[in-house]
């Protein structure tokens, strides 16, 4: 059945634990008026929607989730196997399980007022209506103060795990995300256009985008995708968001919210950074020029965390090299692709690339590849990366 809200048919229902957590009944909450928020975001993906139901002194976000059987290519296709990186319902029992409403430090996820099951397998998650300034419009100050207290959780997490402690050893949580990622682009783009083939980079666009002198770092660092996972993987372990992007930040009373937590599991330190410092420019939010300014803020404020987690690995204390090692591996393993995808993006006739046209989207992701590049001779530590 669809429930009705306010004299609207949504696909989720209302359960007495959650309007006992509004502190409302049943028949308020359903009485309460909605607004869609958002819907899928890419094919393949497991979120249904995303809405905001409202009363009038208090408000809620619903996140409805649904296995899709069909994913075909999508590098974002829903699993339901729960074991898979891309288990479906992994947010859902995240919160169900109880440990991001007890995050140590400056960090935490909203809180979830309860999951409810719904029509056609879906799922409902009732959690906080995040008032707070989003990442998408934070100057570089407070970007620093998001990494440190990302380093305070993280930190915690990796020297209780280091400890013995089964802090990372639950079910819901996610095991090789980033592989199984990088993987899934590497067939998207063997489908689209093989970036070894040197005419993929051939047609006239192609090379008025991408300079000719670029290439052969580009089909490098793509190449060195699997060195740069390994070393990802030698990286101490701790609990990981896995779209750690602007939008998905904000600001409240100071500390940092983080929502959309569909990936969480077992990561590496830094890796979250790693994705920050790229999405924070592909997505528009700060101009490329600010890339090495942004990734030094960040490793500054992710040490300042780490530091005052107590996190000492087996060599002692994080140092600043060793932090700046760590964010580069995670950017460079995840966003190799980002270059190559231009040739594809041409190849398929289309004329915007992530939203934009073309011609202002493309020279964002060149200079992010050239930043990556040397990210990714700064993981390997043994110097720049064999050029073909």
């Amino acid at each position: 059945m669809e429930p009705t809200t306010a004299g609207r048919e949504v696909p989720f229902e209302v359960s007495a634990q959650v309007a006992d957590a509004l502190e409302r009944t049943v028949e308020e909450v359903r009485a309460a008026e909605i607004d869609p928020l958002a819907g899928p975001a890419v094919d393949g993906i497991a979120t249904v929607g995303i809405w905001r139901v409202r009363g009038a002194d208090w408000s809620a976000v619903v996140k409805v989730l649904r296995h899709v059987v069909h994913g075909g290519l999508s590098v974002w296709r829903s699993e339901d196997d729960p074991a898979h990186p891309f288990h479906w319902r992994r947010e859902a029992d995240a919160f169900a399980d109880g440990l991001l409403g007890s995050l140590p430090g400056d960090l935490r996820a909203p809180a979830c007022y309860g999951v409810v099951p719904g029509p056609d397998g879906t799922l409902a998650i009732w959690m906080e209506d995040v008032a707070g300034c989003e990442g998408s419009t934070w100057a570089l100050p407070r970007y620093r103060q998001a990494a440190e207290h990302l380093g305070q959780v993280q930190g915690h997490l990796a020297r209780e795990h280091l400890a013995g402690e089964p802090v990372l050893d639950r079910p819901w949580m996610s095991r090789g995300w980033l592989r199984t990622y990088v993987d899934r682009r590497a067939a998207r783009s063997a489908a689209d256009a093989d970036p070894t083939d040197p005419r993929v980079w051939s047609p006239p666009l192609v090379r008025r985008l991408v300079p000719a002198d670029r290439v052969p770092a580009f089909q490098a660092l793509w190449a060195a995708r699997h060195r740069l996972l390994d070393v990802v993987d030698g990286l101490p372990r701790t609990l990981c968001q896995l779209d750690f992007h602007p939008r998905n930040l904000f600001d409240v009373a100071g500390r940092t919210v983080v929502i959309d937590w569909a990936f969480a599991g077992v990561g590496a330190l830094g890796e979250d950074l790693g994705n920050l410092v790229v999405d924070a420019v592909t997505d528009f939010h700060l101009p490329p020029s600010k890339l090495p300014e942004l990734f030094e803020t960040l490793v500054a404020g992710y040490a300042d965390g780490l530091a005052a987690a107590g996190w000492s690995g087996s060599d002692g204390p994080a140092e600043p090299a060793e932090v700046r090692r760590m964010v580069a591996a995670g950017a460079a393993a995840k966003y190799g692709w980002l270059a190559p995808a231009i040739p594809a993006v041409v190849a398929q006739g289309r004329t915007t690339l992530n939203g934009r046209p073309i011609e202002e989207a493309a020279p964002l992701w060149v200079a992010c590849g050239d930043f990556l590049v040397e990210l990714a001779d700064l993981a390997v530590r043994g110097g720049p990366l064999d050029r073909p």
